[in-house]
């Protein structure tokens, strides 16, 4: 059975996975794309279009939709395509306010379409294998975790475009941070209860704008249309030069002092489990390099991974054993998970199985990462619910 698909957004995220996953899978087939400013229509010269996602979740030949369109637009359109009677696979997170979140939930009780979100990281090889040697009891019981996301082109993907205001985000705790959390949930085997978190803005908007320049600066400024970008070390042209960044295409050029930026660049965040486990989390968007580094502490011993190295490292806490796991398989034409994900919701959709990344484990990385902004923001140990 071909599964034909609909493509609601065609920002970054939305052109590239039908570009390097959709279309490259023998079971789907690629009917229809939909985005609102018309961008990148030209990569699909042989598929209907339109920039409006109702006419695309009203064509019948629509089986199943992907949606990767700004975090606080999900639940308008999920709640759509509910009624549309469409399989859906949303972008993460699933929604920018619990509010949101909970319409959501409530109108996805016992609909009998597949519904998957994108936290694709459980489906990534190195990832996969942590849980299995988790599962597997390789450490014994997991008692603490430490994670740690080094981001080096914070200023380029983030603080030039709509993820830097609390209004279309909330906070990068939820648009970055939620692959993360996500997974410290899934190993952990847990729901988390408590949360304490800090976050502040120290290098990006009005801050940086006054240690830079003295003075804050327009709010309409862009790299395209200000004096010094040529010389700015954190202009988009010089950051994708320097830092050899070629993944988004005609990305946006706001200035990234802008006064309007006010989600917080950089945050720490401690999480206690209900099997007592704690976990703590840092998250950086002004690093040097880029790397996501998991630590966990068992009874039997220590797991540590990189995804520079792609190295997972046990280490015996008794004996003197180490063993080394290192994934070699490369995604040539996606990233790291797409390709497993998207069997995950055809199976779904063809067998009625949930999806390794469902409803319940999404809702609760969304629950986790808004509690902890709550906390940074009033300055308090927040319970999840």
């Amino acid at each position: 059975m071909t599964i034909r698909f609909g493509i609601i957004g065609l920002g970054n995220r939305g052109y590239k996975y039908a570009l390097r996953t959709i279309q490259h899978h023998q079971e789907v087939e690629l009917t229809m794309v939909c985005d609102a400013f018309g961008n990148n229509f030209h990569h699909f010269p042989t598929v209907a279009h339109t920039t409006d996602y109702h006419e695309l979740l009203a064509n019948p030949e629509v089986d199943a939709v992907f949606i990767a369109t700004p975090d606080d637009t999900h639940a308008e359109i999920i709640l759509a395509a509910v009624k549309a009677n469409k399989h859906i696979l949303c972008e993460k997170p699933l929604e920018i306010s619990d509010e949101k979140v909970a319409l959501i939930e409530e109108a996805l009780e016992g609909y009998d379409k597949a519904f998957e979100v994108g936290y694709v990281l459980r489906y990534a090889r190195s990832f996969s294998k942590i849980k299995e040697f988790i599962e597997n009891g390789a450490i014994g019981q997991v008692i603490m975790a430490h994670v740690t996301d080094h981001v080096q082109y914070g200023g380029y993907a983030y603080f030039h475009d709509w993820h830097r205001t609390r209004e279309k985000s909330t906070s990068l705790l939820l648009q970055k941070s939620t692959h993360s959390l996500d997974l410290i949930n899934w190993y952990l085997d847990s729901k988390p209860e408590k949360v304490v978190a800090f976050g502040d803005l120290m290098v990006f908007g009005e801050v940086g704008a006054r240690q830079k320049f003295g003075k804050p600066v327009a709010d309409d400024l862009h790299c395209g249309n200000c004096p010094i970008s040529s010389t700015c070390e954190e202009s988009i042209q010089n950051l994708a030069k320097e830092k050899n960044i070629s993944w988004s295409d005609n990305w946006p050029d706001n200035c990234v002092f802008n006064s309007e930026v006010d989600v917080d660049d950089h945050q720490t965040v401690m999480i206690r489990y209900a099997n007592k486990a704690k976990a703590t989390y840092q998250l950086c968007q002004f690093a040097a390099f880029y790397q996501r580094e998991f630590h966990f502490f068992g009874t039997k011993g220590e797991l540590y991974f990189d995804d520079v190295s792609n190295k997972i490292i046990i280490t015996d806490r008794l004996k003197s054993e180490t063993l080394t796991y290192e994934n070699k398989h490369e995604e040539k034409n996606m990233e790291p998970g797409d390709e497993e994900q998207l069997q995950d919701f055809i199976d779904a959709i063809q067998t009625g199985k949930t999806p390794v990344s469902n409803l319940e484990s999404s809702v609760l990385a969304g629950k986790l990462a808004l509690a902890a902004q709550r906390s940074i923001d009033n300055e308090t140990i927040e319970t999840i619910k």
